[in-house]
């Protein structure tokens, strides 16, 4: 079975014996040496990172990859390359407000379209995000 394979399965059922396991092959996987100079460079960069990468079995919650983080980016890089530049840091600004929201009503499960007439006629039929992400 593979690393990570273990790794997912480690955080349905976390326990200090397999939490051990995991640690001990992480150190015989990038303890090694290889005939290849920047692998082991790479190796040894890899090994000196181990706290931040296994930070998985002192928190099993946590996920195992940054895939949410750049997807969350990935609508503000698309927004950067169309328009080249902003105006104003206040454009700017509005921008990453708005990005955010529509972030952030997405994850929870609202129609961002629906929030902001919501909001902007007043209706108040929604609760604030901060209410609706608490009972997400």
């Amino acid at each position: 079975m593979k690393y990570y394979e273990k790794l997912k399965l480690y955080k349905i059922n976390p326990n200090d014996k397999k939490k051990k396991e995991l640690s001990d092959e992480f150190d015989l996987i990038f303890l090694g040496k290889t005939c290849y100079f920047a692998l082991n460079q790479l190796m040894e960069k890899t090994r000196a990172k181990k706290d931040e990468l296994l930070l998985v079995l002192e928190f099993p919650t946590i996920p195992l990859h940054n895939n949410t983080s750049e997807l969350a980016m990935r609508e503000k890089v698309i927004q950067r390359k169309i328009r080249g530049y902003f105006r104003s840091l206040e454009g700017a600004m509005a921008s990453d407000i708005f990005l955010g929201l529509m972030s952030t009503c997405r994850k929870i499960g609202i129609s961002f379209g629906e929030y902001l007439k919501d909001r902007f006629y007043n209706r108040h039929e929604l609760p604030p995000l901060g209410d609706l992400i608490w009972m997400a």
